[in-house]
């Protein structure tokens, strides 16, 4: 004799049929597996039905959350042999969330966030939450879950805002169910520059870009000392989303403070950069050349008369260096004169290009 199915799982709120055969025409009927009283039908829980007297069915329904309970097929023979043989009943739940949780979640800033997940099964199921399909890291002082399943988020900040959601998993059965929520978190405007006092050349152009976090969005204005700058699209050009302003052909009135104000629903920030306006380095001048030009020539010079010290042409030499700057300018020549039948060498200074 059998139960057909053999497993006796059922999950709330569904109804289940169960088959008892006989190998032998027998008198059949249900038992309580507590007392081994015969079952009846009861409405909302129990059916029967005999199909022949080898056939007796049992349709039972799990209206509600019940501990396991044994339930017994028996039957006896027109001998009165006996047979028995039994099923576990257990109602199940796949993972159920009592409410539904998503919805927009929209906190202040440095509030305390709580994203509750209410969720219902047998057996209990495991809570986990997620963002970005990582599990959320439990930071003490920061992220914290409940046994409830309830996600707090202390002192929640922009970075913090964004998609999450709760899973659900039982085990045993591996069945898993999530639920989305998304996270909304509202602050005043944060404004700042990476770069605060810029120098920059003159007739260059320049952009300077404020960094600016907030939500809702912030609106931006640009300032020049107490005068709002506008985008004319030549002196100054403002990017689409107004975080970037440029400035064309920079001169020194162009030097100043220039403030980025950020403002939204929940407050106003400002952050100011002082521009400094420095001047184009100037090419080499025709006097530094002219400077040039006659140090070397006093420098060629001054080799000149050092050579002539050695071989006692000193003096001569010395006129020659206040001689031949006229115009045009000389050519000067020295050479070697050795004397024919002798070891004495002479030094002979040709100068040409000199009007008598």
């Amino acid at each position: 004799m059998e139960i057909i199915p053999s497993n006796g799982e059922i999950f709330l709120g569904k109804e289940q049929s169960f088959i008892c055969k006989s190998s032998v025409e027998a008198t059949m009927k249900w038992l309580s597996g507590d007392d081994d009283e015969e079952i009846e039908d009861e409405l909302g829980r129990y059916k029967k039905e005999l199909i022949d007297e080898t056939t007796l069915t049992l349709q039972v329904t799990a209206s509600k959350v019940e501990p396991d309970r044994i339930i017994k097929c028996q039957a006896e023979t027109e001998s009165g042999e006996t047979t028995n043989t039994e099923i576990k009943i257990r109602i199940i739940q796949k993972p159920t969330f009592v409410k539904d949780v998503s919805v927009t979640k929209v906190f202040n800033a440095d509030s305390d966030a709580k994203l509750p997940c209410a969720v219902e099964g047998i057996p209990t199921p495991q809570v986990t939450w997620f963002r970005n399909d990582m599990p959320v890291p439990l930071l003490p002082g920061h992220l914290s879950a409940t046994r409830d399943g309830t996600l707090t988020i202390s002192k929640i900040q922009l970075s913090d805002a964004g998609m999450y959601y709760c899973q659900a998993y039982i085990r045993e059965r591996n069945e898993i169910e999530h639920k989305n929520v998304t996270v909304t978190v509202n602050a005043a405007p944060m404004v700042t520059f990476e770069e605060p006092f810029p120098k920059i050349t003159s007739k260059s152009n320049a952009s300077f870009t404020c960094s600016v976090t907030g939500h809702p969005k912030p609106e931006i204005v640009w300032k020049k000392g107490e005068e709002v700058v506008s985008d004319d699209g030549q002196k100054y050009i403002l990017s689409s989303n107004g975080l970037q302003l440029s400035i064309t052909d920079l001169a020194k009135d162009d030097e100043g403070n220039y403030t980025c104000y950020a403002s939204n629903s929940l407050g106003q920030q400002s952050t100011t950069l002082t521009l400094e306006v420095i001047d184009a380095p100037r090419g080499v001048g025709a006097g530094v050349v002219a400077g040039i030009i006659l140090l070397i020539i006093l420098g060629t010079l001054l080799a000149v008369d050092l050579t002539c010290y050695r071989t006692r042409r000193r003096g001569f030499l010395m006129f020659l260096s206040t001689s031949i700057l006229g115009r045009p300018a000389p050519r000067v020549k020295l050479e070697d004169d050795l004397k024919k039948g002798t070891s004495d060498k002479s030094h002979v200074v040709n100068i040409s290009g000199i009007d008598a």
